[in-house]
């Protein structure tokens, strides 16, 4: 029986109607996200404010400037690549333990069915000893009913073990014609990967070689203390307008309740990485016509850099002077400073706990000498960090 087709203006209007409702609660969905992540909007208004400010900060035509720029996009090229290699580094010892693991499994299988085979020839062997014959045969041949009874016991063990070895021997073999081809992938991957990552590494070594032409052309242009007094308090100053910018767009950030307030643990921060340091708090800077904000401590490069207390990123990016910098947000009117990282692991709006990795230790903004830029403000006041942290690096 042929089906009766609904009329069109049917049809259309209930399309229309399935629409309405479907724009209806995509609608309220949104307005259920937005009411559970207020802040969401916060974040990306601060996103926009800061590559605002950037481009405010970063439009100076100077020849100084023009190197700036050229020395901020090859550390974060450098950045960027450095991050690639110890991904790549990471899957490449993956893949050898995965390559290992398979290897293993193979000579275990190997093993297996050698020792398989040897007991299935073994059985074979019986059996043609017994003349292979058939329970019938047995009883005949037998006349002692007592012996009857064990050789056919013995007969039928021999049956069954055969069955069962020959059945793991064929098992094992299927084993090994899965597990050889994925050791060949392996192999073929393991080889990629150590390709790519050589390549990578020698990108890497170009633009280092090339962030020091910059930084040379860069020294020339100071040519005495005045200069570099200006060029300190122009990076001052851009910390100053990024942080009051920060904190004009995000507030206070309130902690969950189960993680205890910052200020509850003054005087017992972690310390954000582990060194020496060089420039306190407070300390002359610039034949003592500036001061240090903060600590400057010395570490290695690719260091460690952990978070000070739990938080959430308001910044992390790179900031000319200061290099790659990451900015967090703990609340109650208390931001701690990370900067010359090598490279960043957080992004903005991320929450971070209590000693998770932020970045890497690095000598970004121009540095000469690899260490961690650390600083903490209070309603974006720079206050002495050695009151927070524990007493000993």
């Amino acid at each position: 029986m042929r089906q009766k087709r609904l009329p069109f203006s049917l049809v259309l209007q209930y399309v229309l109607l399935s629409s309405s409702l479907l724009v209806g609660s995509l609608t309220g969905a949104h307005a259920q996200t937005t009411e559970e992540d207020p802040r969401q909007a916060k974040l990306e208004k601060l996103r926009s404010v800061i590559d605002q400010l950037k481009g405010e900060l970063d439009s100076a035509k100077d020849n100084r400037s023009e190197l700036q720029k050229d020395l901020e996009k090859s550390e974060s090229k450098i950045s960027d690549l450095d991050k690639k290699s110890k991904a790549l580094e990471k899957s490449l010892q993956n893949n050898q333990t995965q390559l290992i693991e398979l290897q293993g499994k193979k000579e275990d299988l190997d093993t297996a069915k050698k020792q398989q085979l040897r007991q299935v020839n073994e059985h074979l062997n019986t059996a043609y000893r017994l003349g292979q014959q058939s329970h019938l045969k047995l009883l005949l041949n037998q006349k002692d009913a007592s012996l009857v009874a064990r050789n056919l016991k013995y007969f039928d063990y021999i049956l069954a073990a055969r069955a069962e070895n020959i059945s793991a021997a064929n098992e094992t073999l299927q084993a090994l014609k899965v597990i050889e081809p994925r050791i060949t992938q392996e192999q073929q991957t393991l080889k990629k990967n150590r390709n790519h990552l050589r390549r990578q590494q020698q990108a890497l070594k170009n633009e280092q070689a090339s962030r020091q032409q910059t930084l040379a052309k860069l020294e020339k242009t100071i040519s005495n203390t005045d200069q570099q007094l200006k060029e300190k308090k122009k990076n001052q100053k851009r910390l100053q307008q990024l942080i009051e910018r920060v904190v004009r767009v995000t507030g206070s950030i309130d902690a969950p309740i189960n993680n205890q307030r910052i200020t509850e643990l003054k005087g017992r921060l972690p310390w954000p990485t582990k060194g020496k340091v060089r420039h306190k708090y407070n300390s002359q800077r610039v034949e003592g016509k500036i001061r240090w904000q903060g600590l400057f401590i010395d570490a290695p490069a690719d260091a460690p850099v952990k978070a000070v207390h739990h938080g959430r990123v308001v910044f992390s990016d790179y900031l000319r002077g200061h290099g790659l910098l990451i900015i967090v947000d703990h609340g109650q009117g208390l931001l701690s400073l990370y900067a010359h990282n090598k490279t960043l692991y957080k992004t903005l709006g991320e929450w971070v706990n209590t000693g998770e990795l932020l970045a890497s230790v690095g000598n970004s903004g121009g540095q000469t000498q690899t260490g961690l830029y650390f600083e903490l403000r209070k309603n974006g006041t720079p206050t002495n960090p050695d009151r927070w942290l524990k007493r000993s690096a």
